[in-house]
Protein backbone atom coordinates (compact mmCIF):
# COMPACT_ATOMS: atom_id res chain seq x y z
CA UNK A 1 0.00 0.00 0.00
CA UNK A 2 1.55 3.72 -0.86
CA UNK A 3 -0.94 6.70 0.61
CA UNK A 4 0.55 9.84 0.11
CA UNK A 5 -0.82 13.83 -0.36
CA UNK A 6 -1.98 13.55 3.61
CA UNK A 7 -3.65 17.16 3.99
CA UNK A 8 -5.62 18.22 7.13
CA UNK A 9 -9.34 19.42 6.53
CA UNK A 10 -11.22 21.61 8.67
CA UNK A 11 -14.59 21.73 8.22
CA UNK A 12 -15.92 25.12 8.20
CA UNK A 13 -19.29 27.24 8.15
CA UNK A 14 -18.14 29.82 5.83
CA UNK A 15 -15.14 29.33 3.40
CA UNK A 16 -14.76 33.01 2.85
CA UNK A 17 -14.22 33.40 6.31
CA UNK A 18 -11.96 30.99 7.11
CA UNK A 19 -10.13 31.63 3.75
CA UNK A 20 -9.86 35.80 5.14
CA UNK A 21 -8.65 34.17 8.39
CA UNK A 22 -5.89 32.57 7.26
CA UNK A 23 -5.23 34.61 4.32
CA UNK A 24 -5.21 38.05 6.39
CA UNK A 25 -4.57 36.88 9.87
CA UNK A 26 -2.06 33.96 9.73
CA UNK A 27 -0.19 35.05 6.31
CA UNK A 28 -1.02 31.90 4.39
CA UNK A 29 -1.53 31.75 0.56
CA UNK A 30 -4.11 29.97 -1.48
CA UNK A 31 -3.15 27.75 -4.03
CA UNK A 32 -6.25 26.36 -5.37
CA UNK A 33 -10.08 28.31 -4.73
CA UNK A 34 -12.92 25.64 -5.72
CA UNK A 35 -15.47 28.39 -6.10
CA UNK A 36 -15.31 29.49 -3.36
CA UNK A 37 -16.57 26.53 -1.36
CA UNK A 38 -13.09 24.68 -0.53
CA UNK A 39 -9.63 26.45 -0.11
CA UNK A 40 -6.00 24.87 -0.28
CA UNK A 41 -3.27 26.32 0.98
CA UNK A 42 0.79 25.98 -0.02
CA UNK A 43 1.02 25.84 3.92
CA UNK A 44 -0.40 22.13 3.79
CA UNK A 45 -4.06 22.97 5.19
CA UNK A 46 -7.62 22.94 3.23
CA UNK A 47 -11.16 24.24 4.69
CA UNK A 48 -14.16 23.17 3.30
CA UNK A 49 -17.17 24.73 3.81
CA UNK A 50 -19.92 22.49 4.77
CA UNK A 51 -22.37 20.64 2.36
CA UNK A 52 -25.35 19.30 3.88
CA UNK A 53 -25.98 17.23 0.61
CA UNK A 54 -22.27 15.53 1.32
CA UNK A 55 -21.64 12.09 2.53
CA UNK A 56 -19.92 13.68 5.54
CA UNK A 57 -22.21 15.41 7.39
CA UNK A 58 -25.30 12.79 5.87
CA UNK A 59 -23.23 10.17 7.55
CA UNK A 60 -22.24 12.20 11.07
CA UNK A 61 -25.24 14.84 11.05
CA UNK A 62 -24.54 18.08 10.37
CA UNK A 63 -24.84 18.96 14.18
CA UNK A 64 -21.60 16.97 15.07
CA UNK A 65 -19.69 18.85 12.48
CA UNK A 66 -20.50 22.48 13.32
CA UNK A 67 -20.76 22.17 16.52
CA UNK A 68 -18.24 24.73 17.76
CA UNK A 69 -18.68 24.31 21.53
CA UNK A 70 -17.25 20.78 21.45
CA UNK A 71 -14.24 20.58 23.22
CA UNK A 72 -11.04 20.55 20.88
CA UNK A 73 -10.15 17.27 20.06
CA UNK A 74 -6.89 17.84 18.14
CA UNK A 75 -5.06 21.29 17.46
CA UNK A 76 -2.79 22.72 14.38
CA UNK A 77 1.10 23.24 15.33
CA UNK A 78 2.90 25.85 13.55
CA UNK A 79 6.51 27.54 14.26
CA UNK A 80 7.60 30.77 13.55
CA UNK A 81 10.84 32.56 14.03
CA UNK A 82 8.38 35.39 14.96
CA UNK A 83 6.06 34.31 18.38
CA UNK A 84 5.48 38.01 19.25
CA UNK A 85 4.64 39.67 16.01
CA UNK A 86 1.84 37.02 15.17
CA UNK A 87 1.03 37.09 18.80
CA UNK A 88 0.35 41.01 18.03
CA UNK A 89 -1.59 40.37 14.73
CA UNK A 90 -3.89 37.76 16.59
CA UNK A 91 -5.05 40.52 19.32
CA UNK A 92 -5.20 43.12 16.40
CA UNK A 93 -7.69 41.03 14.72
CA UNK A 94 -9.36 40.16 17.88
CA UNK A 95 -8.68 36.59 18.04
CA UNK A 96 -10.50 34.36 20.67
CA UNK A 97 -7.23 32.80 22.62
CA UNK A 98 -7.09 29.51 24.92
CA UNK A 99 -4.05 30.93 26.08
CA UNK A 100 -1.63 34.21 24.98
CA UNK A 101 1.87 33.67 25.53
CA UNK A 102 3.24 30.80 27.34
CA UNK A 103 6.74 28.91 28.45
CA UNK A 104 5.93 25.21 27.91
CA UNK A 105 7.47 23.38 30.67
CA UNK A 106 10.13 22.01 27.72
CA UNK A 107 10.69 25.86 27.38
CA UNK A 108 9.49 26.84 24.26
CA UNK A 109 6.97 29.83 23.87
CA UNK A 110 3.89 29.21 22.76
CA UNK A 111 0.27 30.58 22.13
CA UNK A 112 -2.94 28.55 21.44
CA UNK A 113 -6.29 30.36 19.89
CA UNK A 114 -9.25 29.72 17.90
CA UNK A 115 -10.28 30.03 14.36
CA UNK A 116 -13.35 31.53 13.02
CA UNK A 117 -14.47 27.77 13.42
CA UNK A 118 -13.06 27.42 17.14
CA UNK A 119 -10.10 24.82 15.59
CA UNK A 120 -7.75 25.21 17.98
CA UNK A 121 -3.75 26.32 16.86
CA UNK A 122 -1.13 26.72 18.41
CA UNK A 123 1.92 28.63 17.36
CA UNK A 124 5.40 27.99 18.98
CA UNK A 125 8.92 29.25 18.61
CA UNK A 126 10.56 27.42 16.11
CA UNK A 127 12.47 24.14 17.27
CA UNK A 128 16.06 25.95 16.38
CA UNK A 129 15.30 28.91 18.17
CA UNK A 130 13.87 28.36 21.09
CA UNK A 131 16.39 25.57 21.60
CA UNK A 132 19.85 27.26 21.25
CA UNK A 133 18.13 30.03 23.90
CA UNK A 134 17.57 26.93 26.21
CA UNK A 135 21.14 26.15 25.21
CA UNK A 136 22.39 29.62 26.34
CA UNK A 137 20.32 29.84 29.52
CA UNK A 138 21.95 26.49 30.60
CA UNK A 139 25.43 27.77 30.53
CA UNK A 140 25.72 26.13 26.92
CA UNK A 141 25.91 22.76 29.24
CA UNK A 142 23.70 19.90 26.96
CA UNK A 143 22.74 17.25 29.26
CA UNK A 144 21.31 20.29 31.18
CA UNK A 145 19.39 21.32 27.69
CA UNK A 146 18.36 17.89 27.08
CA UNK A 147 17.29 17.19 30.01
CA UNK A 148 15.32 20.35 30.21
CA UNK A 149 14.24 19.92 26.76
CA UNK A 150 13.73 16.43 26.56
CA UNK A 151 15.28 16.46 23.24
CA UNK A 152 18.14 13.66 22.33
CA UNK A 153 21.69 15.32 23.28
CA UNK A 154 22.31 14.19 19.20
CA UNK A 155 19.57 15.68 18.05
CA UNK A 156 20.26 18.78 20.48
CA UNK A 157 23.90 18.60 19.28
CA UNK A 158 22.83 19.00 15.30
CA UNK A 159 20.58 21.92 16.04
CA UNK A 160 22.72 23.98 18.71
CA UNK A 161 25.76 23.55 15.97
CA UNK A 162 28.11 21.31 17.66
CA UNK A 163 28.31 18.09 15.46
Amino acid sequence: MNLNHCIPVLFVKDASIARDFYVNVLGFTVIMDNGGLNYAFKEGLAVWQINPDNIIPQSLGMEAITQSNTPSRFELCFETEDLDTIHQTLKVNQTTFLHEINTEIWGQRTIRFYDPDRHLIEVGEAMPIFLKRIFEEEGRDLEATAKRTYMPIEALKQIVNLS
